[in-house]
């Protein structure tokens, strides 16, 4: 797709003619001035006459307000509002004062005191100029705003039409003490108003003829003095608020036949003054834009050749990125059409940015191909009047009758006519003329690119007026110079728009310096950067841009030129296109790095290498620049024996063994630096090239294990860039400690033996522990009566690997009835050829398990006993139902009878303490040293109560009784 643009002003990015106002208030040369006495506010005295010259080619036919006017579609008038807002000064709060009204149907007139209906009359038999007469009220000054085919505005605080026009009030116009009451809206308040927004949802909501058009006397008009009643001529333009869109297609060429057009990413409307998009901007919030319902494409020549007026837009800014939908039919031979639906981006061919659609122009799509898939086709873009242009004005050509001349010296600067541009020096002294032959004058104003206000280096003898609001003298000479005291290094360039008082035709003489060349950034690759202000460019190369490029305009007067100082002009490296020096006010370059290139700089500078953008105009001039390189920190990596590298955590893991290794390939633009490292730790470097070293890592065999270190690359290019890893020496042999265990019967000899033994008591929920830190892992084996398991496992941040063995019985407590042999476990490395570790286990040698208690059982002579008590402090008959019942002991163990006590104690029969404990060790171990009686049930069918009775150190067996309490003690032979 191409785009062709006519307006030179274009080339600097702004409208120069989106809104045509002039202004033509009488002079003491045409204004008959009328002195009478104090007015009489009631009659017609208090107001005045201004006729209003709308400066377009309306065709009205002279007939009274309401009547229909008739004019082409475009340019038709159905409705239209002057809204007159006052003030007491000049400079103060404007409110609102009256309206006049037209309205093509005297129907649809509104009503209300404020509201003066209007004529409209044609002025010539050309119809470019349409006249209305209008009598303003005195005492203020007033604004004029005028709205046309569009009735209702949309107040933004509340979205609905806006009903609440309120006019102010006068208490005693031109009369000492007149006060004013404030009308509704304020003007500050009206320049919010909106137009109808589109409704997507609505198939028929579409722009047609007739279009909304808005033109603005906004300059303060006095109407203070009630002793002047001569008429004042007003004159200005009304320009529409919509885009038009023109399409060029011959479906018997292109075989598309459109029958619909659209728009998508459009404004929903406007609002009028200043005219701009409703929603935010410089981007789009979400809902701001739509797609705008289709209109059929079926006017004049459609489809046959140029449909004039096909789809008119509200405007579209450039970073919208909006584009017409063009939907029909395409004929892929003569019996089939397929239907088919085309995008038509608002841009130039290929990756060029957006452009803008501005209200009051005119945009030709001409469709040149066509197929299934694709659209070729060509945008072009012109003013919209009557005639094509605006006020006959053409970029070049002459702005009245005679033109406007410019004189400058050589050695000031030059004039370039068909630009209307002038290019001077700015050094102190410098100036030229600009001279007119307008009978009444011109208004004057003088503004910068982009708005600038804090770079105003040019003054202009007669001042720039920016449109006052009364007649000075009519000057025709202007003097142009450079403000000495401007000390700024920047320059903006400058426009001089001189509007005719009367004709309202405009000159626009540009003003650009033969400045230091002015760099504007276009488009760059992810990453890179342009820093104007600090004067700084950075390509940033990446795994996803390997070739970074940046793309800028240079604006100087006498052309550009890229230099190298000391003769340092890249070579392949770095391509510069389309060439280092062009011919061209403004010219774009594109630098695009190759890093990998033979001659890329080794090392390349910290601080980056110095470009310099010269004027060739004028070689003093020039902007300079660093480049500088920055990239990401890249690795690949190798690896060799049983080290470990973790790619998504930037960590190394190696063992004390030299034959493991971590090879890592690190690149960056300019190569990298690794910092200082430590000495258990092995480092190889290879400069593989200028972007790229190669370093291998290990760790020798008797290096220290258990310790990390950080290693940090830092790029030679820009040293803020780095790429940190950690690495770790681990030690390749199993690490064994923190035996634990959760019984008193339980112990180890010593773990760090070669074969440690574990002495095991293997009651319920009993277990021994330890820890064993591996490389890679373990593997334990080896079971019998009990077993290993590794019950838990922890990875240290190292990436070793922290295991918990527990050693656990196998079976239930009456399998230890007896001891159980001797067997061994062991504890595997996973690290290949590295030696194994057993552990002995061996049950607890002093006493076997009593069912129920974590306590052995203790022997005495060729019997068990038990370490606890089965019962406590029951009766004879209580034990006898218990031993009866079989539940007075756990299986295999039972109440011994008497003669079995006897046997067990190793004493004989009698009622007398006669047996002291420190003479049985046995029995006192089993039993216990407790003071007092103590009495033990022997199991005898007998209610003579037999037994067992301990007292302050001594025993006997006894005769308890059949209504004593005593305990129960159960025993097993051995």
């Amino acid at each position: 797709m191409k785009i062709k643009m006519r307006l030179f002003n274009k080339l600097y990015g702004i409208s120069l003619f989106t809104l045509l106002l002039s202004v033509a208030s009488c002079t003491s040369e045409t204004e008959e001035q009328h002195r009478t006495s104090a007015p009489d506010p009631s009659g017609s005295e208090a107001r005045r006459e201004v006729m209003l010259t709308l400066k377009n080619k309306l065709s009205v036919v002279k007939t009274k307000a309401g009547d229909a006017i008739a004019t082409t579609d475009e340019n038709k008038i159905s409705s239209l509002d002057i809204y007159v807002f006052g003030s007491t000064t000049e400079n103060g709060t404007y409110t609102y004062q009256e309206r006049f009204s037209y309205r093509e149907s005297s129907a649809e007139m509104p009503s209300g005191n404020d509201v003066t209906p209007l004529d409209l009359t044609a002025v010539g038999s050309d119809g470019k100029q349409t006249n209305a007469l209008l009598s303003l009220k005195k005492g203020l000054f007033v604004k004029l705003y005028c709205i046309a085919n569009q009735s209702k505005l949309i107040d933004p605080a509340t979205d609905t039409v806006f009903n609440g026009f309120i006019p102010l009030v006068q208490s005693n116009p031109g009369q000492p003490g007149n006060t004013v009451t404030e009308g509704t809206p304020t003007e500050s308040d009206f320049l919010l108003f909106k137009s109808i927004q589109l409704d997507p949802a609505s198939a028929t909501d579409i722009l047609k003829t007739p279009l909304p058009m808005i033109g603005a006397y906004a300059t303060p008009l006095d109407l203070t003095d009630f002793s002047v009643s001569a008429r004042l001529q007003l004159g200005f333009r009304l320009t529409r608020s919509v885009a038009r869109f023109d399409i060029v297609n011959d479906a018997a060429t292109s075989k598309f036949t459109i029958q619909s057009v659209s728009m998508a990413n459009g404004r929903r409307g406007v609002s009028f003054f200043p005219l701009k998009v409703t929603g935010t901007l410089p981007t789009a919030a979400s809902g701001d834009l739509i797609t705008y319902p289709a209109r059929p494409f079926d006017g004049e020549k459609a489809n046959t050749g140029n449909c004039l007026g096909a789809f008119y837009t509200w405007p579209s800014p450039m970073g919208d990125g909006g584009y017409l939908i063009l939907s029909g039919t395409y004929a892929t031979n003569q019996t089939e059409n397929v239907p088919v639906t085309y995008k038509v981006p608002f841009k130039p061919e290929g990756d060029g940015n957006y452009i803008e659609v501005s209200q009051n122009h005119r945009y030709t799509v001409n469709i040149t191909k066509a197929d299934e898939y694709h659209l070729d086709f060509t945008i072009n873009v012109e003013d919209w009047t009557d005639e094509g242009n605006i006020d006959d004005y053409e970029p070049g050509g002459e702005a009245d009758e005679n033109g406007m001349v410019v004189n400058i010296t050589d050695a000031n600067g030059t004039y370039d006519t068909d630009t209307r541009t002038v290019t001077m020096a700015i050094t102190n002294d410098v100036q030229f003329t600009i001279e007119g032959n307008s009978t009444s004058g011109y208004f004057t104003t003088l503004y910068y690119e982009n708005g600038d206000v804090d770079h105003q280096w040019l003054t202009i003898n007669p001042e720039a007026d920016y449109m006052p609001t009364k007649a000075e003298a009519v000057p025709t000479i202007y003097t142009v110079s450079k403000k000495n005291e401007y000390i700024g290094t920047k320059f903006p360039v400058a426009f001089i728009r001189f509007t005719d008082k009367i004709s309202a035709k405009e000159t626009v003489v540009i003003v650009q310096p033969i400045a230091n060349p002015v760099v504007k950034e276009k488009t760059i690759s992810s990453g890179s950067t342009i820093d104007v202000d600090a004067g700084e460019i950075v390509l940033y190369q990446s795994s996803s841009v390997t070739s970074p490029a940046v793309e800028f305009s240079v604006f100087s007067s006498g052309g550009s030129k890229l230099e190298f100082p000391d003769g340092d002009t890249p070579g392949n490296w770095l391509t510069i296109s389309p060439a280092t020096e062009q011919d061209q006010s403004q010219s774009n370059y594109t630098l695009t790095l190759n890093s990998s290139a033979a001659d890329f700089p080794d090392p390349y500078p910290l601080d980056g290498k110095t470009i310099h953008i010269v004027n060739k105009g004028d070689e003093t001039k020039k902007t300079t620049f660093k480049l500088k390189l920055k990239s990401d920190i890249t690795a690949t990596s190798a690896i060799a024996g049983n080290a470990e590298f973790d790619a998504s955590k930037d960590i190394l893991r190696l063992y004390n063994n030299p034959n493991d290794e971590i090879t890592l390939n690190v690149n960056a633009v300019g190569g990298v630096e690794l910092d200082a490292t430590v000495d258990w730790l092995t480092v190889d470097k290879t400069i593989t090239d200028k972007n790229t070293n190669t370093y291998v890592f290990s760790v020798g065999a008797g290096a220290s294990t258990g310790v990390s270190q950080k290693l940090t690359f830092r790029s030679k290019a820009d040293n803020s860039i780095t790429k940190v890893y950690t690495v770790y020496s681990i030690k390749k042999e199993l690490v064994f400690s923190n035996y634990t265990d959760n019984s008193d019967y339980s112990s180890i000899n010593n773990i760090s033996n070669a074969t440690p033994e574990i002495t095991y008591f293997p009651c319920a929920d009993s277990y021994c522990e330890f820890t064993v830190v591996s490389p890679k892992g373990i593997t334990v084996g080896g079971s019998s009566w009990a077993k290993a398991i590794e019950y838990s496992k922890t990875i240290l941040s190292s990436g070793a690997i922290q295991s918990v063995i527990r050693v656990q019985r196998v079976y239930a407590d009456n399998y230890f009835a007896s001891f159980k042999s001797r067997f061994t476990i062991t504890v595997s490395n996973n690290y290949p050829s590295q030696s194994s570790k057993s552990f002995g286990i061996s049950q607890y040698q002093a006493g076997i398990v009593y069912p129920g208690s974590k306590y052995p059982a203790n022997p005495v002579n060729s019997y068990w006993v038990a370490p606890v008590n089965s019962a406590n402090s029951i009766s004879y008959y209580d034990m006898r139902n218990r031993v009866t019942n079989g539940t007075a002991c756990p299986s295999g163990w039972w109440i011994p009878s008497h003669g079995e006590n006897l046997t067990i104690m190793g004493i004989s029969e009698g009622n007398t303490l006669a047996y002291n404990l420190n003479s049985y060790p046995q029995v006192k171990k089993a039993y216990g040293n407790n003071p007092g009686d103590v009495y033990y049930w022997a199991s005898n069918n007998d209610p003579i109560g037999w037994g067992l009775r301990f007292f302050n150190g001594w025993f006997s067996t006894w005769t308890l009784g059949e209504k004593n309490i005593c305990n129960l003690r159960c025993v097993k032979r051995k």
